[in-house]
């Protein structure tokens, strides 16, 4: 389908009356099919040809031969209505989907590589709530990516580096906490993370704290051996957990190459400033000046020597490109990183690094909820009001899992089941949004089985896989008398599925993962419509039906796994 207003253009470029490229711009699809699937109007021809535009699509209906697939074209009020053959669209779709399955709709490997850095964590830190975003969105674009032909490489740049491991060790000494090889192996990131939040309430009553952590990172980047060990265990107690969250949501790196991956690298990249002239000393820092863009100065190192987040960006984007040679390299960051990246971009540009432009900042708005006093506001794991992550899916598993017991309590694996149908919730809930809007979080709204949902989507998904598995047996397209596919719910729903292709180029052309989102529920609507519509086992058309469903659930199990979603089966 994708290709019928191509095909339109062409059939009637062969009229003479229009040139091809002229009228697919002008060819629509109308909201309503009595006017056909495509429309083309002839309004931009009456001054030319002297002639009203109901005349002229009159005479232009019957010389147009129809392209394969249309059954024909009306001329009805100076449009040209252009009418596609049901039959021909269930065999070509359903057909397609039988052999490519999954991949339906995917491109071939083009040869191209992204590099996505997404979730990027810091150390020392629990996953709070708000750090969905940036981890759904990239695991998404990862995905969509690499079923738009991309040798995709996965990146989790952590916060492993920088003046808030100089707090941790402040803090852990000034505990007076065991410093011992089986103290340090069973620490854990709850440790570190009320460390954290203690060290901010202690600068309430000891600003000096501040210079004393800035000194601590000072020895820690000189090489201290003590802070050193101190800071391998806190980086290892970290991981662990995230380690652990991620592999619950089902999200996974290809590489975990944190800040601290680039120390032995930001020497050449401040080397190399230096002798190009471009790094300059202000108020006892060393900046890039960035005037000519309109930009402050790009902050390389502090007055006591220290690195800052942009010295290690630019030093990671030149490792990436030497290393992966992209072609594209994204930053899935918060909005409020937006200016740290033009600083950086620019910075490189002045450098001499012609491929900057293949960098993009994927920018986001942030999840919001809602405190005790009714205000939306986000989170701060600084000051310890945050929601952890692990602590929404566990309520969102629980409040699964007791609708669970309340509709099918003797289902197995329902602990399982329930957490994923939560974390698909919480996700699709982030997803379904444009990635720049805030997210309120809401839990009825999240989780209701009705509306804009993940679990609606994925109820979608079970029905589907619970009339295969009551048929019984596998649908076969040998078996599909495709003149039986074309009443309108039937119709309606092959019409949906065509549309997978175009939506996943869209998706990554915009790096808008809520693209999917919002045609999974074009599918799952589609899919229920069909479904009370159209009764499939017992009937008449029971194969040429299941064969519909079957070909709708690969549909919907692709899409939600390219959601980062879990495609469940039973519920």
């Amino acid at each position: 389908m994708n290709s019928f207003d191509e095909e339109i253009a062409k059939a009637v470029a062969a009229t003479g009356a229009f040139d091809a490229g002229q009228a697919k711009k002008l060819i629509t699809v109308p909201a309503d099919t009595e006017h056909g699937n495509f429309t083309l109007p002839c309004f931009s021809l009456a001054r030319s040809l002297h002639k009203a535009p109901k005349l002229i699509a009159e005479e232009l209906a019957p010389k147009i031969v129809l392209p394969t697939g249309l059954s024909k074209v009306e001329a009805v009020s100076g449009y040209l209505n252009f009418f596609i053959d049901r039959k021909f669209l269930a065999n070509s779709i359903l057909a397609e989907i039988d052999k490519e399955g999954l991949s339906y709709g995917h491109i071939s490997p083009n040869g191209k590589t992204v590099c996505i850095d997404y979730s990027s964590p810091n150390i020392g830190k629990e996953l709070a709530f708000h750090h969905l975003r940036s981890t759904m969105i990239g695991n998404s674009l990862s995905r969509i990516y690499k079923a738009s032909g991309y040798k995709v490489e996965r990146i989790n740049h952590l916060g492993d580096w920088g003046t808030a491991f100089g707090k941790l060790i402040v803090m852990y000494l000034r505990e007076k906490l065991p410093t011992d090889k089986k103290t340090l192996d069973a620490l854990t990131v709850k440790e570190l993370n009320v460390l954290y939040a203690s060290f901010s309430k202690a600068c309430e009553a000891e600003p000096g704290l501040e210079d004393e952590a800035r000194t601590a990172f000072s020895k820690l980047e000189s090489g201290d051996e003590f802070y050193r060990t101190l800071w391998t265990a806190f980086r290892a107690a970290t991981l662990r957990e995230l380690m652990r969250i991620y592999d619950m949501m089902g999200v996974s790196f290809d590489h975990y190459t944190g800040e601290s991956f680039y120390e032995d690298k930001m020497p050449a990249v401040i080397e190399e400033l230096r002798k190009k002239g471009l790094m300059v000393r202000s108020e006892e820092r060393d900046v890039v000046m960035l005037d000519e863009f309109d930009l402050p100065p790009c902050l390389i190192r502090k007055s006591d020597g220290s690195t800052l987040y942009a010295t290690r960006d630019l030093a990671a984007a030149i490792y990436r490109k030497k290393e992966y040679n992209f072609d594209k390299s994204l930053y899935v960051v918060d909005l409020g990183q937006a200016l740290h990246f033009k600083q950086v971009f620019h910075v490189l540009k002045k450098m001499g690094r012609d491929w900057y432009t293949d960098m993009e900042h994927i920018p986001f708005g942030v999840i919001l909820q809602q405190s005790e006093d009714g205000k939306w506001e986000k989170g701060k794991t600084r000051t310890g009001h945050a929601k952890l992550l692990r602590d929404v899916i566990e309520a969102a598993q629980a409040k699964i899992l007791a609708f669970i017991n309340e509709k099918n309590p003797d289902l197995e694996n329902k602990e399982i089941i329930a957490r994923e149908i939560g974390i698909s919730a919480i996700t699709f809930n982030d997803l379904k949004n444009h990635r720049l809007m805030d997210v309120k979080f809401d839990w009825d709204s999240a989780l209701s089985f009705d509306g804009a949902t993940g679990p609606y989507v994925q109820n979608a998904h079970v029905r589907l896989c619970s009339i295969m598995r009551k048929a019984g047996y596998d649908a076969r397209i040998e078996d599909v008398d495709f003149a039986l596919l074309t009443d309108e719910s039937a119709y309606e729903l092959i019409k949906t599925l065509t549309k997978k292709a175009e939506r996943i180029r869209q998706a990554c052309e915009t790096d808008e993962p809520s693209v999917l989102a919002q045609y999974s529920l074009e599918i799952a609507e589609a899919a229920h419509k069909f479904i009370h519509d159209d009764r499939v086992l017992g009937s008449a058309e029971e194969k040429s039906r299941l064969f519909l469903v079957k070909s709708t659930q690969i549909v919907l199990e692709d899409v939600l796994n390219l959601l980062g979603l879990f495609p469940v089966r039973v519920m």
